[in-house]
């Protein structure tokens, strides 16, 4: 009995041990062009650069599926804007773009693309019914995809805002992006961001204060434009007093 535990713990050490997170959208995440978009879009610069910097990306010849990601970062940046009409036209653009995204495209490729399209949906509209299909892609996402980063990333933050009745837990949010982060070799700077902010919630959550402002910190020396932030600074404030 003693061998059989002891081969049994050996193994299912053995299996985390070589398990590693990728990035299959690498080809995006370091493309000049894009990080460049991204240093504006989500550093909350004028929306002449932002604009400026969208044609530049989009002008070259890209896939559909990036196509299709792009436009949802460009759909958050005009609503934290506060620019809905803005951010409506860019959802109709991803939408086409999601429509077109070929028959030989992955199945996460056009997964990840159909989480992207109805999160961006729900972070303009706000709606109950949107909001359950997008915790429900993100979960099946990272059922079936749990070795990449944006899946393992986006289903840490599901975790944190799902109440826990409906599945939610800051538990299991916290110890899956630790996971991440003890293995976070390769991992993009859009990425390394989301994480830092995750990590900065559940530590919130844990009651973590110092820690999470820590992770904040760490978080806004990569970009600055998001409401997440303060409203984490602010739960840690209360938290303390």
């Amino acid at each position: 009995m003693k061998r059989i535990l002891l081969t049994t713990v050996f193994s299912v050490l053995l299996i985390c041990s070589v398990f590693a997170y990728t990035d299959s959208f690498k080809s995006m995440t370091e493309d000049n062009d894009f990080i460049a978009l991204m240093d504006i879009v989500k550093n909350g610069k004028s929306t002449k650069e932002a604009e400026a910097a969208y044609e530049v990306y989009t002008s070259k010849e890209i896939s559909d599926v990036d196509r299709s990601r792009v436009e949802y970062h460009m759909v958050r940046y005009y609503v934290d804007m506060g620019m809905e009409d803005e951010a409506l036209k860019h959802l109709e653009k991803e939408r086409e773009a999601y429509a077109s995204i070929p028959g030989t495209a992955s199945d996460l490729e056009r997964r990840t693309a159909e989480a992207d399209l109805v999160a961006a949906e729900y972070y303009i509209t706000g709606k109950m019914g949107t909001g359950m299909d997008s915790s429900k892609l993100t979960k099946n996402l990272y059922k079936d995809y749990p070795e990449e980063f944006y899946s393992a990333i986006q289903e840490a933050f599901r975790l944190l805002y799902t109440p826990p009745i409906a599945g939610g837990s800051s538990k299991k949010a916290l110890k899956l992006i630790n996971d991440v982060e003890a293995n976070a070799q390769g991992i993009s700077k859009l990425d390394n961001y989301s994480m830092l902010v995750a990590k900065a919630m559940a530590l919130s959550k844990a009651g973590e204060y110092d820690e999470s402002d820590d992770y904040l910190d760490r978080a806004v020396s990569i970009y600055t434009f998001d409401n997440a932030i303060d409203d984490i600074r602010k739960d840690n404030a209360r938290g303390r007093r």
